[in-house]
């Protein structure tokens, strides 16, 4: 992690520190799946869909958690109101042995082109590949980004089941208020990413090689998703969820596409990375406190 460049800026004409920090691997990160044995201390994580099969695990059935805890670097307890997020980029780095496999696709895909073809709302999927996701994380049963570490239980009630997972990609509202967007193919909604992964010289059709970066510029203009992104550092913790929807068959060949983790063994391994550029606009009583102390040093001269 990095810490840098501390500015004093205006915003609305109210004094703010203006301020960026890098990190260059999450606190904990865990492949975030029902009958992942090792937790959070798999060497990869993967991403893919169940198919639609209603009644049986989510859509969004193999998820990639990465929480970013900020409190130590990012002033908590402000008010979330106090905090604006001026730029996030989150990036993830393919695993050599899931290179080759999947076609890149930097576009949103509708929920109807993840349904078969006799089933209602169907629609054709007009482009190559699937697109890889980024989500806010939202918790159940009381949990949190803190509680739920690499050793939560993945759920309560049977993994098998919907909608039961402790920790599961989410979408905001307009005031950062999150739902779960696991299921959106069942239900029939499209769902409201963060961003969609983007490679760099990559053109839409093409297969992703290992090691390629795919890089979420998340939203930051979206009121919504500003308003979660204050929230989380506020609390003092970001959970990201990376999501795709690529087919998957048990026992038959890999069709999806794995990331490195905190614990890949490759010696040039890339854990996922965060950047954010933000400001933290003091609370009407620190401003009182810079009004008192200005005036003190204009005393003391």
């Amino acid at each position: 992690m990095r810490k840098i460049g501390v500015i004093l800026a205006l915003v609305g004409g109210v004094p703010a520190l203006a301020d960026a920090v890098s990190y260059n691997a999450p606190t904990w990160d865990r492949w975030n799946y029902p009958f992942n044995s090792t937790s959070g201390y798999r060497d990869v994580a993967v991403t893919f869909s169940s198919g639609y099969v209603p009644g049986l695990f989510d859509d969004k059935d193999a998820q990639f958690l990465n929480t970013f805890i900020t409190a130590g670097d990012i002033a908590p307890h402000m008010g979330a109101s106090n905090y604006v997020i001026t730029s996030a980029r989150f990036s993830v780095t393919v695993d050599p042995r899931f290179g080759g496999i999947v076609a890149y696709d930097p576009t949103y895909d509708s929920y109807g082109t993840y349904r078969e073809a006799f089933q209602d709302g169907y629609t054709p999927d007009t482009d190559a590949g699937r697109p890889v996701e980024l989500y806010a994380t939202g918790f159940r049963n009381g949990l949190n980004p803190f509680a739920y570490g690499d050793s939560m239980a993945f759920a309560f009630g049977d993994p098998t089941a919907e909608g039961v997972r402790n920790a599961y990609a989410a979408q905001t509202d307009a005031v950062g208020n999150l739902s779960d967007a696991s299921n959106n193919v069942r239900d029939g909604f499209d769902t409201s990413p963060l961003a969609i992964g983007q490679i760099a010289g990559l053109n839409a059709g093409d297969i992703i090689l290992g090691y390629a970066t795919l890089v979420f510029d998340i939203n930051v203009g979206d009121a919504g998703i500003q308003a979660w992104l204050a929230q989380s550092l506020d609390a003092g913790a970001l959970a990201l969820t990376v999501s795709s929807m690529h087919p998957a068959a048990q026992g038959g060949a890999v069709t999806y596409p794995g990331f490195f983790t905190n614990e890949s063994f490759f010696p040039d391994a890339q854990s996922a990375t965060l950047e954010l550029t933000y400001e933290i606009i003091p609370a009407p009583a620190s401003l009182a406190l810079l009004g008192l102390g200005g005036l003190a040093i204009r005393r003391r001269r």
